[in-house]
């Protein structure tokens, strides 16, 4: 029987795309595979009662597994399990991770080992997939490896293998001359200024409209020699369609209020449904005319009468319910060439032609809705689209070098193409339409492959019963690289348009270990613990939740605040320009909260947050002994940060007990084990 198990653990929604697509083409060969969230163990299967068991799983930034996995983690790690627990089960496992991050592989690593230990038997190396270098570079090896092993498991036929790739049919004659490059150089310029949705906008419409840019010799429109004059590309098949959109000419007076957000579908992490807050605070918390920094901004939300339903503590997180901005999606619209009825009732069903197994309309996006619905509230237009999203944009073009190029893209030949021109500057599906003006994307393709819109998540910079303050940088992408319009990050300039008085939709966060108290303890026991908190940047503003709440407990509790060790090292450019909220900060060692407040100047004195750390061992080293009374919070942007600090920890360990590096981390892990080294740092 050609039945196995595809199982994941998924916290953005990648890890469960590429199980998603696996599941595909294992059924395109002829298999029969069943396909859940490894959290669904002991309830949709049992994993020990499983033969053969591909698991895709990524690790969360602070270490934690995926909210659909956590479950899962927890019981292969009882203590009561025999070491013969798995043994039937033969697995190959995939890890997701990012190696900006301490925390690096850290979940997929302990479910292989755990695995491991229970008597299961894994068929090859683990695939460690990073996306600081692009996800596809380790992902696409390791599904060969995988239909490898399933080809001859299974005693799959040469033809059936076949049928998960193709090779490309598209040949172009060589250029040779520079008449002939100018030429094409020349058609292209033709191509883009005719494509009236490139270029133009319809009267009363806001439209995003690409800037000039002049793409090099080889970059996303050309392939290197070998690649472009490659005579057998080996390209994926394109993934089968399966929706279909019927629109009426009746229309949603107000969509936003009368369709829930995103169809009410779950998401890991979530643990509320969305509601509205409003805006009463938005200011600049740095100078925006200067040069030297990212600017910083503020703003407060009000939740009103939903503040009892959120109950939220120090450390915690609030999800925004970001919409991709009204010209892009326009933009995108009339690409596809439906923008004349987007507002109009739209219909989703499953095509009845469909060959795709168990086809299901997604889950976030509603049966009846619009298409600009669609495209504002549900799919995520930023994220750089996947090779299956190209392979479609090939069958979508009028032009030949256009399908050549996409083709080259997607196919096994062109992973490095793809990596440094799509992924790694983080091209839009805008930027892709801009570069490639002939394509013209069906819509409903892009519904099917598109992935979710993940709203964003905030640490809360405050600590009041009804109100939120959040801080946050800009994040800025100028046109380079094949950006064809510059910008700031989604949330970015969303949250920079809200002015006082908005409403904003929310959503709670699930409490994480980055927390005060800590999970599962009473609040007074935050007065009696000993702290040390590195905060860079606007990592800094969740301490200032933490110092708020502490704050409180020493005035309406001050048998329950005592006299610890309570450290802040705060990491800036320089104090006068990016040194934010330091009257506070201030304030708080004046007030006996802080006992210490060490501030690390990277650009006035040369110092950073490390080099702070290394400066004050007397300090520093008390936390470094295991003990349950004592806390490490690190927070900050990933990029580096997490990793270099986790360095610094580990020499300053290795130095003080005249050890190894190696062992060192491994101290240091096991302070991360028992919750005393936590961490909260994104990317």
């Amino acid at each position: 029987m050609a039945d196995f198990l595809i199982a994941f653990g998924s916290q953005t929604g990648q890890a469960e795309t590429i199980a998603k697509s696996l599941k595909e083409k294992a059924e395109l060969v002829g298999l029969k595979p069943r396909l859940f969230a490894l959290d669904e163990n002991e309830k949709q299967f049992n994993l020990n009662e499983e033969n053969l068991c591909a698991i895709v799983v990524s690790s969360t930034g602070d270490g934690d597994a995926p909210d659909n996995a956590a479950r899962f983690v927890r019981r292969i790690n009882r203590r009561t399990l025999a070491d013969d627990f798995m043994k039937g089960l033969d697995y190959a496992i995939l890890g997701l991770g990012d190696s900006n991050y301490s925390s690096y592989q850290t979940i997929p690593r302990k479910i292989d080992k755990q695995l491991a230990a229970l008597g299961a038997n894994r068929l090859f190396e683990r695939g460690e997939a990073d996306d600081q270098v692009g996800l596809e570079l380790a992902v696409e090896p390791w599904i060969e490896q995988l239909f490898s092993v399933l080809r001859t498991r299974f005693d799959i036929s040469e033809d059936r293998m076949n049928a998960v790739t193709e090779a490309a049919q598209v040949k172009l004659n060589q250029v040779k001359t520079e008449d002939e490059k100018k030429e094409l150089l020349l058609k292209r310029k033709a191509d883009e200024e005719e494509d009236e949705e490139g270029v133009g906008g319809v009267s009363g419409v806001d439209m995003l409209t690409p800037e000039h840019y002049d793409y090099p010799e080889v970059s996303l429109l050309k392939g290197p020699p070998a690649l472009a004059n490659h005579a057998n590309l080996q390209v994926p098949v394109a993934p089968q369609a399966f929706l279909v959109s019927s629109v009426s000419h009746k229309k949603l007076e107000n969509p936003k209020t009368e369709l829930k957000w995103q169809n009410s579908c779950k998401m890991p992490g979530v643990v509320t449904e969305p509601f509205e807050a409003l805006v009463v605070a938005a200011e600049f918390v740095t100078d925006p005319f200067s040069t030297k920094i990212k600017t910083k901004r503020m703003i407060t939300v009000d939740f009103g009468e939903n503040a009892k339903n959120l109950q939220y503590e120090p450390g915690d997180a609030i999800y925004f319910c970001v919409p991709n901005p009204a010209a892009e999606v326009n933009f995108i619209l009339k690409r596809c060439g439906v923008l004349p009825i987007a507002d109009q009732l739209c219909e989703l069903s499953i095509d009845k032609k469909t060959e795709k197994i168990n086809a299901q309309l997604p889950g976030h996006v509603h049966k009846e809705t619009t298409l600009r619905h669609v495209f504002t509230t549900c799919l995520d237009i930023r994220r750089a689209p996947g090779r299956p999203l190209i392979r479609v944009l090939a069958e979508s073009t009028s032009d030949v070098a256009e399908k050549r190029r996409l083709l080259e893209l997607c196919s096994a030949q062109g992973m490095k193409d793809f990596t440094e021109y799509v992924r790694q500057p983080g091209l839009s599906l805008a930027d892709m339409l801009f570069a490639f003006p002939n394509v013209k994307p069906p819509v409903d393709r892009l519904i099917e492959l598109l992935p979710r819109l993940i709203p964003r998540p905030y640490s809360m910079s405050s600590y009041e019963s009804r109100r939120a303050r959040l801080v946050y940088s800009e994040m800025e992408f100028p046109v380079s690289e094949g950006r064809r319009h510059s910008r700031k990050g989604l949330a970015t300039d969303w949250l920079n348009s809200l002015r006082v008085g908005d409403k904003v939709e929310v959503l709670g966060k699930e409490p994480a270990r980055f927390r005060l108290p800590p999970l599962g303890q009473p609040k007074n026991n935050a007065g009696k613990l000993p702290l040390l908190m590195v905060g860079p940047g606007t990592g800094v503003s969740v301490f200032l939740s933490f110092l708020h709440f502490l704050a409180k407990l020493k005035r309406e509790s001050p048998e329950s605040f005592i006299d610890v060790p309570r450290i802040l090292f705060f990491g800036c450019r320089d104090v006068t320009v990016d040194g934010i909220y330091m009257n506070e900060l201030h304030g708080f060692v004046k007030d006996g909260i802080l006992t210490d407040l060490i501030i690390c100047e990277s650009e006035q004195k040369g110092e950073r947050v490390q080099d702070g750390l290394k400066k004050n061992l007397d300090k520093v080293l008390p936390f470094l002994t295991p003990s349950s009374e004592s806390k490490i919070f690190i927070c900050g942007d990933a990029k580096g940060m997490s990793k270099d600090v986790w360095q610094c920890f580990a020499d300053i360990v290795a130095a003080d007990q005249n050890i190894a590096d190696l062992e060192a981390k491994k101290t240091l892990m096991n302070l991360k084990k028992t919750d005393q080294y936590i961490e909260d740092v994104w990317g």
